[in-house]
């Protein structure tokens, strides 16, 4: 594994990341039970069986409603072709 590649695939899963958290985070303040406690859990999956890496990111509310990014990682190794 190259330092590059392990880059890359945190910064896509990290904006991935950012994106479901922008998108559900009201649904997960109003999911709160009575006391105000809520949770939203993330997993994040990555295929590199093949090229480029591809990332599978779940969200899940206080196990209520899920949500997920399918995306591929972009290989800095490989150049881009147009």
């Amino acid at each position: 594994m190259t330092t590059q590649l392990a880059d890359s695939e945190q910064t896509t899963a990290l904006a991935a990341l950012t994106e479901l958290l922008s998108c559900h985070f009201a649904e997960a303040i109003e999911s709160a039970d009575d006391t105000g406690k809520f949770s939203i859990g993330f997993r994040l999956h990555f295929d590199r069986s093949n090229t480029p890496t591809k990332l599978k990111v779940i969200s899940r509310i206080s196990k209520t409603f899920t949500d997920e990014i399918e995306t591929l990682v972009p290989d800095p190794n490989q150049p881009n072709l147009l």
